[in-house]
């Protein structure tokens, strides 16, 4: 059990006979006798390659993201008072900032003679830190969707019992595959480059598709909710687009980040040796970034953030107004006295045209 680093070496291609058929370049070296393990030196070359393409591309959708948003982030969270949302916010947003940019300078780092005597000992801890990032984030990021549904079911003590259970089952399944791991590391001049074993890759593709099963519970919890207040928020007979909600509960980020995951689960089982889990990061970036921008626009359309008790209804002069949810009673909403003088028409008249909800607060919007 642990860590386990196995040598590996190549052998001499064979001669071609005349009259053979051509051999490609890529063939014409052998596997060793170690096939899990066994790698081609140009194959090799290309894997490394097309996984730092990948880091550097991670890297930058995540610092993209933080240029993009930071105008939002200033805004709805930095100049708002603090909430506890805003704090999971902090931890969620900048744990994968600091730590995804540590991961990637170490990655690209050059080794020096006298560091390349311990290179095995480096490329351990270097390959456990990374591993740590990733459940760290990704963790972090179920946790994070675990409170959406469960606001969005209504605080739902029975829908939060079920997730916690499906969470736990999956982080077991995740520790029992992540021991036994068998690397190879290659003798590259820079960076940690760490091969993995077939039977590695299978082992760590449990816990990517562990993952990829708790976020079809979340996609799935969140269509199923969608659906059924398809209608439910519909007024004068009209009926809310299916395509709207998704977008309004946030259901397409829960979607982006599955077909994220299962994009790196594919890699190892289809990939070389240092290609397998080559889009972790990625994935991983794209959890978080899609986290970030879920959150904030929830913090958007909340006026004291994601606890607050007002409904923010938006007019067409495109400015917010705080309305108390005791002032809503059933049936309110056709009911002009209820809104005269709120600024909803000289004759008081409002129709809702949606309503959306944060994670612990709903916002109604309406059209005069």
């Amino acid at each position: 059990m642990g860590w386990q680093f196995s040598s590996t070496w190549i052998v001499d291609s064979p001669s071609v006979r005349a009259g053979d058929l051509p051999v490609p370049p890529f063939t014409l070296l052998l596997r060793a006798a170690n096939p899990p393990l066994a790698f081609e030196t140009v194959n090799t070359a290309q894997e490394i390659l097309i996984h730092n393409y990948f880091n550097v591309l991670a890297i930058s959708v995540l610092l993209y993201d933080h240029l993009m948003t930071s105008g939002n982030e200033v805004d709805y969270i930095w100049r708002r008072p603090k909430t506890q949302s805003a704090y999971w916010f902090f931890f969620h947003r900048y744990l994968a900032f600091f730590g995804n940019t540590v991961e990637v300078i170490l990655f690209f780092t050059t080794l020096s003679a006298q560091v390349r005597s311990s290179y095995p000992l480096i490329c351990k801890q270097y390959s456990l830190f990374r591993q740590l990032l990733l459940v760290s984030t990704q963790g972090l990021v179920c946790v994070l969707l675990t409170l959406r549904i469960y606001a969005l079911y209504g605080c739902s003590r029975r829908v939060l019992a079920f997730m916690v259970g499906s969470g736990a089952i999956m982080a077991g399944v995740s520790c029992w595959v992540l021991f036994g791991q068998k690397i190879v590391h290659a003798e590259q001049e820079s960076g940690c480059h760490v091969g993995l074993s077939s039977d590695t890759a299978i082992r760590l593709a449990g816990a990517w598709e562990a993952l990829f099963v708790y976020d079809s519970i979340i996609f799935t919890l969140m269509m199923a909710k969608t659906w059924r207040e398809r209608h439910e928020f519909s007024f004068n007979r009209a009926s809310v687009p299916i395509i709207y909600l998704i977008f309004r509960d946030g259901a397409v980020y829960f979607a982006v980040m599955a077909l994220a995951n299962l994009a790196n689960i594919m890699t190892f089982y289809f990939s070389g040796p240092f290609m397998r889990g080559g889009l972790s990061t990625f994935a991983s970036v794209i959890s978080v970034t899609m986290m970030s921008r879920l959150m904030l626009n929830l913090h958007e359309t909340a006026d004291a953030g994601i606890h607050s008790t007002t409904l923010s209804a938006f007019t067409s002069s495109k400015m917010y107004q705080p309305i108390d949810l005791s002032a809503l009673r059933s049936g309110d909403v056709n009911n002009p006295s209820t809104f005269q003088g709120q600024g909803f028409g000289l004759d008081g008249s409002a129709r809702v045209t949606s309503i959306s909800r944060g994670f612990y607060t709903s916002k109604m919007t309406f059209e005069i």
